[in-house]
């Protein structure tokens, strides 16, 4: 070995160890405060009919397991329920994929995610609440101690349990659409809590996601606060991402976005023409195939923005996802 190969190997590795270290640096300047961003829990069921929604009857039809308090929370006071569905006797073998909810609570977009993403992946689904857990039903103003902070420490809870009911972390995905999408993004943002959301999740699929960052304290969110942490830092992403967004998307256009640091960064954006908020909603009933074009307006009452199915987006988004889970699978020996 001459002495030139060792002086070039001892370069990199102090090059490398700069590098870590000021990665290090940056993730102990944003800190998801754990105290702050843990709500107390305080129900232990889910209601009958969120929103007059029907959802535990498509839900058994598919083989589905029903809703119930099983999570034990990031804090361990008290369980957050969910909706988990493993493969019997192949939990570890399959991929896991955790779905994270919008602002509006769970909704029968989150079960027709499920029921798909069983079907094709034959993946362990689980369906994760924040806001029933909690006596909460929406979090329509978005930036407030029930936002994106919470509810990364939420994700992290239960990728915790999935792992302990024998899911394989180097296989287990998250999933998000709206606030669920700007968690997947905050997630994997480069914070104090980076190490263990690697540890327990691959990467992530973030649809039409809110995306705002306070980039000063003296500015304020669309709700009016004027505090940093509940509009956080997203961007410079410590592993796979992948994000889809609309041009016509009302309830969160990407003029409130950075755009440049928070979808260039990621493994792959999609900015779909014409589409609206939630283009995959399941117009047609859950599992079953969406009618195209179909319309309504969300539930949020201050901002009844449109909701329009686009199935040919809906198909290259789901094709998409696919093609990403089955990337970052563990590659077969």
């Amino acid at each position: 070995m001459t002495r030139q190969f060792l002086k070039a190997v001892s370069r990199l590795a102090a090059a490398m160890a700069i590098g870590v270290t000021s990665m290090s640096g940056h993730a102990n300047d944003d800190v998801i405060p754990v105290e702050k961003f843990q709500p107390a829990i305080t129900v232990q069921y889910a209601p009958e009919k969120p929103n007059g929604w029907e959802l535990e009857r498509p839900m058994a039809a598919y083989g589905m397991n029903l809703f119930a308090a099983n999570v034990p929370a990031y804090n361990g006071k008290g369980k957050l329920i969910s909706s988990w569905s493993p493969q019997q006797g192949r939990v570890f073998e399959q991929p896991t994929v955790i779905i994270v909810h919008g602002g509006h609570g769970i909704s029968p977009a989150n079960v027709d995610m499920a029921v798909w993403l069983r079907k094709e992946l034959k993946a362990n689904v689980l369906i994760l609440d924040s806001y029933w857990s909690r006596g909460k039903s929406e979090n329509w103003l978005a930036w407030t101690e029930y936002g994106a902070n919470m509810r990364v420490l939420d994700l992290i809870a239960a990728a915790r349990f999935t792992q302990s009911q024998g899911a394989d972390p180097k296989k287990t995905f998250v999933i998000g659409g709206s606030q669920g999408g700007w968690t997947v993004l905050r997630a994997f943002s480069n914070h104090n809590l980076s190490g263990e959301v690697k540890s327990l999740l691959v990467g992530g699929a973030s649809l039409y996601p809110n995306c705002y960052v306070k980039e000063s304290i003296f500015g304020k969110s669309p709700s009016g606060t004027t505090d940093k942490q509940f509009a956080p830092p997203l961007g410079n992403y410590v592993a796979p991402v992948i994000a889809f967004t609309g041009t016509d998307d009302s309830a969160t256009p990407l003029s409130q976005c950075n755009v440049e640091k928070v979808f260039k960064g990621v493994e792959k954006w999609t900015n779909f023409e014409g589409a609206t908020h939630s283009w995959d909603s399941p117009s047609g009933g859950i599992g079953r195939p969406g009618v195209d074009g179909s319309c309504s307006n969300a539930l949020n009452k201050y901002n009844q923005f449109p909701v329009c199915r686009n199935n040919k987006y809906t198909e290259i988004m789901r094709s998409d996802i696919l093609a990403f889970i089955e990337w970052h699978l563990p590659k077969a020996q």
